[in-house]
């Protein structure tokens, strides 16, 4: 797109794999995620921290047969599927068919929400049905999702808002500083 008779029908569309289309894209800093007409999810680009959910840093998408058939879909476990997806540059969160969560990549302050700041999809046997659905409370699911540079805030299914990761400046919301989600028995009813 940077010069001529680049754009118009000289620009190839991305391959997704054969008879896959794009619902939705989400654009982290350095990677790219969308989800597909059957409601599975595939991501490429630059993979420090594991962002793209394939078990290693390899990026994917910068050599030949890497898109298209060739690049596999998440595993986000038994039966479930992507309801919506939200990137920032380091992290991927997807909204699942049940209204759960599952965050991975880059955990700076929390903002993973699983108690620590352990990155997650970085290594082998992080994804799927090993990676839990964050803890937001008990019958609490999620409706929509924000991500900042370390924090990450949801709208849950009773309409009220949980915020958790880098509390600097007051981001999260909470009237303090605080760090939320780093830490053991800070989400769920506790949050």
């Amino acid at each position: 797109g940077d010069g001529s008779n680049e754009m118009g029908d000289n620009l190839p569309s991305v391959d997704l794999g054969t008879g896959k289309t794009a619902k939705q894209l989400a654009l982290g800093g350095a990677h790219t995620c969308a989800i597909l007409n059957d409601n599975t999810l595939k991501c490429w680009g630059l993979n420090n921290f594991g962002y793209l959910g394939y078990g290693d840093l390899i990026p994917r998408g910068d050599n030949s047969n890497e898109m298209g058939d060739n690049l596999p879909a998440i595993d986000l476990g038994t039966g479930k599927t992507a309801k919506q997806i939200v990137t920032i540059s380091g992290t991927t969160c997807a909204i699942l068919n049940d209204d759960t969560l599952k965050c991975w990549g880059r955990n700076n302050g929390g903002r993973l929400g699983y108690g620590d700041t352990n990155a997650r999809g970085d290594g082998p046997n992080e994804m799927g049905d090993n990676l839990a659905a964050v803890d937001l409370g008990t019958g609490k699911r999620v409706k929509q999702l924000a991500l900042g540079d370390a924090h990450t805030c949801a709208i849950l299914n009773d309409n009220t808002v949980k915020c958790w990761g880098d509390g600097g400046d007051g981001k999260t919301g909470y009237g303090n500083t605080q760090w939320l989600g780093d830490g053991p028995n800070e989400m769920g009813d506790n949050l």
